[in-house]
């Protein structure tokens, strides 16, 4: 996967989690897996699947 498509999903997955989730302090994307950290945990995860089924990427 190249970086120009991590980091256009990163932007959709960043601005759907900042208007629909409780605070975070950071999104760690790899394409693949989402790790949602808030005070140095992860507080939850997700696959690239799960995150596809809330409509996430679409344009």
């Amino acid at each position: 996967m190249n970086f120009q498509k991590i980091q256009l999903e990163y932007d959709k997955i960043y601005s759907y989690f900042k208007t629909t989730c409780e605070p975070f302090d950071l999104l760690e994307w790899d394409g693949e897996i989402l790790n949602v950290w808030n005070n140095d945990k992860i507080i939850e995860t997700y696959k690239y699947k799960d995150l596809k089924a809330l409509n996430i990427f679409a344009t």
